[in-house]
C-alpha cells in the first residue's frame, strides 16, 4: 500500500510545481532535502501530477468540443425544420396551381365551346366570334380570371 504524503510535503511539491512542470536535478535535490522524500517519489508525484493536468485539460477540451458539436446539432435540425417547412409550403402552392390550372383548362373549353357554337355557315362567324371573345374575355376578367 502506498504511503501517503504529509501536507507539508505536499504543499511544497505543488510549490514547486507551480514554479516550473519539471524538475532540473538541482530542484530534485532541494525538493529530497525539503521534503524528505526521496528523487524517485518526488519524480513519481511529478509525473502523476503532469499527468492530471494533461487529463483535466484535455476533459476541458472535449466538453467545449461536445459543447460547440451539439450547438452544430441543433443548428441542423432547425435548418432541416426550415427546409421541411419551404417544402410544405413549395408543395401547398403547386397543389394550388394545379387547381389554378384546371380551372383555367376549363374556362377555356368553355370558352372554345363558345367560338365553336358561334361559327355559323351565314357569314357573320368572323364578327360575331370577335364580339363573344370579347364578351366572354370581359366577363372572366371581371370574375377575377
Amino acid at each position: 500500500m502506498a504511503i501517503r504524503f504529509e501536507k507539508y510535503q505536499i504543499e511544497s511539491l505543488k510549490m514547486a510545481f507551480e514554479e516550473s512542470e519539471y524538475l532540473t536535478k538541482e530542484k530534485k535535490i532541494e525538493l529530497v532535502r525539503l521534503t524528505g522524500l526521496d528523487m524517485e517519489q518526488i519524480a513519481s508525484w511529478y509525473n502523476r501530477r503532469r499527468a492530471r493536468k494533461r487529463a483535466k485539460e484535455s476533459r476541458g477540451e472535449l466538453e467545449r468540443i461536445n459543447k460547440d458539436l451539439k450547438q452544430s446539432v441543433r443548428e441542423r435540425h432547425e435548418h432541416e425544420a426550415k427546409l421541411q417547412k419551404e417544402l410544405r409550403d413549395s408543395k401547398k402552392r403547386e397543389a394550388e396551381l394545379q387547381d389554378e390550372n384546371q380551372r383555367f383548362k376549363h374556362q377555356l373549353t368553355i370558352v372554345e365551346g363558345v367560338f365553336v357554337s358561334d361559327e355559323s355557315p351565314s357569314g357573320r362567324g368572323d364578327s360575331m366570334m370577335e364580339l363573344r371573345w370579347i364578351k366572354v374575355g370581359h366577363t372572366s376578367a371581371s370574375n377575377g380570371l
